[in-house]
């Protein structure tokens, strides 16, 4: 898949949720999301891609516990 290099990655607390799943649910992935971290824009952003959704967060502590939260849909 068209997945970003690790070294032309900007921000090391990003976490990607792969689009290729149809069946994925979304709406509960973006709401355990909000649930735990808030809104986006405080302690994390979040952009679609053509390929996946990414979710930046502001410390490597959010971003470690994203990644336990979605382990079953992260892109690895």
């Amino acid at each position: 898949m068209l997945y970003p290099k690790k070294e032309t990655i900007k921000n090391p607390h990003t976490v990607w949720i792969d689009w290729k799943h149809p069946d994925m649910p979304w709406t509960e992935i973006c709401a355990k999301v909000m649930e735990v971290f808030g809104l986006p824009g405080h302690r994390y952003t979040s952009h679609p891609t053509t390929h996946f959704m990414t979710f930046t967060f502001k410390s490597e502590k959010d971003r470690v516990l994203c990644e336990i939260l979605l382990s079953e849909y992260i892109v690895q």
